[in-house]
């Protein structure tokens, strides 16, 4: 994966989130383009040459940071939308007393 093609989903005018699908089937979501960064390019030693990074990081909701491997995305999707402040529940079902 090129850094140009991640660069134009994160500057996307509205933010839409998407999800990085890597090479060993993990999915990477990106709910905010602030959780994505990378290096500054930088001039290869040997022949001058303006490389771009070779990994991103993404900052996940919980506070994690997950380095991911740019040579290892084979794809970026939009991701379902998500209602903002909507948070599932979990183990609440309906009472069923009576």
């Amino acid at each position: 994966m090129r850094i140009e093609e991640l660069r134009k989903a994160k500057n996307e005018t509205p933010f839409q989130p998407f999800v990085i699908r890597m090479a060993d089937g993990n999915e990477v979501r990106v709910s905010h383009p602030d959780a994505l960064a990378w290096a500054a390019p930088e001039a290869d030693e040997d022949n001058g040459e303006v490389e771009g990074p070779d990994v991103v990081f993404c900052v996940m909701p919980n506070g994690n940071r997950i380095t991911i491997d740019l040579d290892l995305v084979t794809a970026l999707e939009l991701a379902p939308w998500e209602p903002p402040g909507k948070a599932k529940k979990k183990g609440k079902g309906k009472n069923k007393g009576g």
